[in-house]
Parts: structure tokens; sequence; C-alpha cells
């Protein structure tokens, strides 16, 4: 069965709607691919990249935060198990 892909800004809008920023960006260089004129796809590209970057670096700080409280569970471990 063939594969049906619809590119358009009103899906690459449902795409980033639901968070779905890199299936987003995606649609939208396809679409700027066809039309380099439009204006308006740049600054989508732009914002959903911003956004993902945000993303990624909120969740290395979460993972920074976890890792030093393992960290320290595993310091408080060691220090107990060598009295």
């Amino acid at each position: 069965m063939a594969e049906v892909t619809t590119k358009t800004k009103t899906f690459a809008e449902i795409y980033e709607s639901q968070g779905h920023y890199a299936d987003a960006i995606k649609i939208y260089i396809d679409l700027l691919t066809e039309n380099p004129l439009d204006n308006e796809l740049p600054d989508k590209i732009k914002k959903l990249q911003a956004i993902i970057a945000a993303e990624k670096k909120k969740k290395e700080e979460i993972m920074n935060v976890q890792l030093a409280g393992l960290n320290t569970l595993l310091n408080k471990f060691l220090s107990y198990r060598a009295v």
C-alpha cells in the first residue's frame, strides 16, 4: 500500500500543536523548498528550532539535577559502607 503524505501548513500546524516539532519543521522545510518566497515559513522554522533547543536544555538540566542526587546518594552509601 502506498504511503500518502499531506504536506500543508495546516498539517504542520497540527503537528506543532501536538508537540511534534521536528515533524512540523520537516513539512515547513519541504514547503519552503517548493515556495522559497513564503516569508512566513523561515520564521516558523526558527521558532520551532528555538522550542526544541529550549526543551533539550530543560531536559539536560533535569538530568543534571537527577545525576547530582544520585551522586549524593551514592556518596552517602559509600560513607556508610566504609564505617
